[in-house]
């Protein structure tokens, strides 16, 4: 998998809201997608568990190297005027 678009709003959406389950996040349609996103994320240290909703749903949140990764994608943005 690359690092695509649907990553990246997947990372701001957890940077934005604190964490997101399965069931919160907006950027997914198909939960396969969704996981195989997380599998990445996870291989390269962006993201950890932060627990588990009263659902059962794992909550994902970004680690010190993820939000400094997406504080650097949101400067790019603002560089860019990319909305």
């Amino acid at each position: 998998m690359l690092f695509n678009k649907y990553i990246v709003r997947l990372m701001i959406e957890m940077y934005t809201k604190g964490y997101v389950t399965r069931k919160t996040q907006t950027v997914y349609s198909s939960v396969l997608g969704y996981y195989i996103a997380l599998r990445f994320l996870r291989k390269h240290g962006l993201i950890e568990c932060n627990g588990v909703e009263k659902n059962m749903m794992k909550k994902w949140k970004l680690t010190p190297k993820g939000r400094e990764l997406v504080e650097h994608i949101l400067e790019i943005r603002r560089l860019l005027e990319v909305k």
